[in-house]
């Protein structure tokens, strides 16, 4: 056996693990980041988000069983061809989750601060595995007419609002399919 070819096959099978790790770790960080920016999101009404997730979806899938299907093996059984769709939607589900959320976030047409009315409500919005947020502040939105909860806690509240503070001072970035809430204050009406 020649040792070169030996060494140059065991590079060559870390080389494309490493590569492989190293985008499987970007996409997760993505996939974390862009969820993050959900959370302070707000799409307007108009805009088909789950429709333009589904869609694309079922495009990525049937350009998957297309691929498999024109493929030259002898395994082109509906098992095969179904798995090749249903991997092809998958990916492109995962590709199309809060496209919307990162668009809003990335390109702003303005940054804008704004008045608005505010509720505080108790416990605040689900944050998934990890239960709710102590507390939770409704906030309506300017750009798109809508509320969002954003989630907040009780000792923050404590040492930012005060007797008579009626209103918050909102800065989000906007454009035309939504809003991102940059930052809010409390403030005297």
């Amino acid at each position: 056996m020649n040792k070169s070819y030996y060494f140059e096959n065991k590079y060559k099978k870390w080389s494309i693990t490493a590569v492989t790790l190293i985008i499987a770790g970007l996409w997760c960080w993505y996939m974390l980041w862009a969820s993050s920016l959900s959370h302070k999101t707000i799409l307007k009404k108009s805009i088909p988000e789950w429709l333009t997730y589904i869609s694309f979806s079922i495009l990525m899938g049937s350009f998957s069983f297309i691929y498999a299907f024109y493929r030259r093996t002898f395994n082109k059984t509906l098992k095969y061809l179904s798995n090749a769709f249903l991997g092809g939607f998958s990916l492109g589900l995962l590709l199309s989750l809060n496209c919307y959320d990162v668009y809003v976030y990335l390109f702003p047409d303005n940054i804008i601060g704004y008045e608005s009315e505010y509720e505080v409500v108790f416990p605040g919005p689900s944050r998934g595995k990890h239960g709710h947020c102590e507390a939770g502040i409704w906030i309506k939105d300017q750009n798109t007419t809508r509320w969002i909860q954003l989630c907040t806690n009780k000792e923050y509240l404590r040492s930012h609002r005060k007797q008579g503070m009626t209103g918050v001072w909102v800065t989000a970035r906007v454009n035309k399919i939504g809003t991102y809430i940059v930052n809010y204050e409390f403030i005297y009406r």
